[in-house]
């Protein structure tokens, strides 16, 4: 007669539950850390995005935070009409194209040359960017403080 082995596992529904109340408070506090760390991005892009009208600073929002198998993030940016989503991209990055193809580069108005250095940058082109930019090493700071275990 071969010998059997066998063990038991006792508690595993009180370890399942408490992990699942770890990943709970985690999510929260990410959910909270990062919505917070986006709001500090968007300020910055608001004081450095190029003006005419304000449009698009009142355009520059933060989304919700969306949480999938693998990951959790929060979308940043312009979150207006269409037309002022064309126009925040084309404020960005500094140039357009013309429909027969031409590239028209952008230089900052009046308005735009009047708002003051942030930060050691200047309001213009690629603002969202140097917005990310000024904020990377606190965020990823940030982010690793909140996931030590």
């Amino acid at each position: 007669m071969a010998d059997s082995i066998r063990f038991s596992w006792e508690g595993i529904e009180e370890m399942q539950s408490e992990l699942l109340e770890y990943e709970r408070r985690l999510i929260a506090r990410l959910t909270w850390v990062l919505r917070d760390l986006a709001i500090t991005v968007i300020g910055d892009a608001r004081r450095l995005a190029p003006v005419d009208d304000g449009d698009l600073e009142a355009a520059l929002d933060v989304g919700e935070v969306m949480l999938t198998i693998q990951s959790i993030y929060i979308d940043l940016g312009v979150t207006a009409s269409a037309e002022v989503q064309h126009y925040a991209m084309v404020q960005h990055e500094g140039f357009r194209k013309t429909k027969d193809g031409r590239v028209i580069f952008m230089s900052p108005g009046e308005k735009t040359r009047s708002k003051p250095t942030h930060k050691g940058y200047s309001p213009g082109k690629k603002f969202l960017q140097h917005a990310i930019e000024m904020n990377e090493k606190m965020i990823l700071e940030t982010l690793a403080k909140e996931l030590e275990v």
